[in-house]
């Protein structure tokens, strides 16, 4: 761990405990958006909100994420 790591502290996931319940809560999120969307004859493009997934830990958890290296 280099000098400048140990100066800025321990790096946090954005939002805090909020962006870490996003981050949980993502995958049931999309099934019911799947479902929901799909209902309207719109199952060809309702696979898309489980994209929904990955983009929100990246946004909570990109750069500055957890630090666990």
């Amino acid at each position: 761990m280099s000098r400048d790591e140990r100066a800025s502290g321990p790096r946090r996931p954005l939002g805090g405990r909020i962006g870490t319940t996003l981050v949980a809560l993502s995958p049931f999120v999309a099934v019911a958006l799947f479902f929901l969307v799909g209902m309207q004859n719109a199952w060809a493009w309702s696979w898309i909100f489980f994209l929904l997934i990955p983009v929100t830990a990246i946004i909570v958890y990109g750069p500055r994420g957890r630090g666990d290296d």
